[in-house]
């Protein structure tokens, strides 16, 4: 009997080792992705900054050459009427015009000394307005540039301000996934230890009886170590499913088909819209993108990339959700604002008495509190 204890004991041994060799394994790739994902994040939020700072610039010498306009349009009438003072200074003796100031001449050497004069002066009034013409349109292309080049550096900063976004939800899911993994090490280590406890007390027995007991303390390891690997299997599945629909829709627009409603993970739900928070997006009626947002617009937006489509109105969210108390509200719950019979405002609920919204003109994404401004009611999707 106490060979066969051993031999039970050896072989539940041999099962921990494997699980934890598996479990250690998935974890260390999983560890490797993530920060991978975090490399990633760092790099994208430094071209994200300077990003800014060249929108910066840009903006700074579209105004100044603005500025450079005004001015030279200022000097060009200036000089304008200086012109006009000048022809007025050639009219001698109440004469009409600069070619009657040539006419009145009292000589021939005069007439040319005179006819001299008036063309140098026109001369260099004309040249001095045609410089001042090539130099206004020559500032008007470098606004125009200058425009183009402004509008080019918003929409990469739209896509790199995607990308984090995109980058934060990964970034969830691998902790999430590592997390799991993590436990489920934990899992196998204490359950190899258990199956090496028990086979000291098979090889130590001193009776059929002792041996038999110390069997089954490590059958009972055994099947620990079956249930850590079935949920380890199980996490790693979920979370590479939930990723790859993450991915997928992230690529695709925030009105497609929804999955099951049990596929939105909350967590990556808030992750996505905390890292809007951090953007500076404005209120915008009737938005729906990166550049601006109302309030259904944005939770349209943040859980269409999750597979999840809302409807354009908050009203018609509410419709779509399962009516609860504010204070049965989950983290990832909607919140609605009502009078009257009709909804005018959603959030996101985060927590805490914390929601994520977009608040109204002149505001930008943000994050509000139930203590400030309290919503009527709660809404599961």
């Amino acid at each position: 009997m106490k060979k066969l204890g051993l031999k039970k004991v050896a072989v539940m041994a041999a099962a921990a080792f494997t699980v934890l060799g598996v479990a250690t394994s998935a974890s260390a790739d999983t560890k490797s992705d993530l920060d991978a994902v975090k490399a990633k994040i760092a790099e994208t939020e430094k071209k994200v900054s300077e990003g800014q700072v060249a929108l910066s610039k840009l903006e700074s010498q579209e105004a100044k050459t603005s500025q450079e306009i005004a001015t030279l349009k200022k000097n060009i009438a200036a000089r304008s009427e200086q012109l006009a003072d000048q022809a007025r200074a050639a009219q001698l003796n109440d004469a009409g015009s600069m070619l009657e100031f040539v006419a009145n001449s009292d000589s021939v050497t005069e007439a040319v000394s005179r006819t001299v004069t008036v063309a140098t002066v026109v001369r260099a009034n004309n040249q001095t307005l045609a410089d001042q013409k090539a130099d206004k349109e020559k500032l008007a292309q470098k606004q125009t540039d200058l425009q183009a080049a402004a509008e080019k550096q918003k929409e990469q900063n739209k896509e790199l301000a995607q990308a984090r976004a995109d980058l934060a939800v990964q970034k969830t899911d691998l902790e999430a996934k590592k997390a799991s993994e993590d436990e489920a090490k934990a899992k196998a280590e204490a359950a190899k230890k258990a199956a090496e406890e028990a086979a000291k007390q098979v090889a130590a027995a001193k009776s059929t009886d002792d041996a038999e007991k110390a069997a089954n303390q490590a059958e009972a390891a055994a099947a620990s170590v079956s249930s850590s690997s079935n949920n380890a299997n199980n996490n790693s599945n979920n979370q590479a499913a939930s990723q790859t629909t993450n991915q997928a829709s992230s690529q695709a627009a925030s009105t497609s088909a929804a999955p099951a409603a049990s596929s939105v993970n909350s967590s990556s739900v808030l992750a996505m819209a905390d890292s809007l928070t951090k953007m500076n997006i404005p209120y915008v009626w009737g938005g729906s993108s990166l550049s601006g947002f109302d309030c259904s617009g944005l939770t349209q937006y943040v859980y269409g990339h999750f597979g999840k489509s809302l409807a354009r109105t908050a009203a018609a969210q509410a419709a779509q959700t399962t009516r609860i108390p504010v204070s049965q509200a989950q983290p990832g719950d909607l919140l609605f604002w009502g009078e009257g019979g009709g909804v005018y405002h959603v959030a996101i609920y985060v927590g805490g008495g914390s929601y994520i919204h977009a608040p109204t003109f002149g505001q930008v994404v943000k994050y509000g509190s139930i203590s400030g401004w309290a919503p009527s009611f709660a809404g599961r999707l």
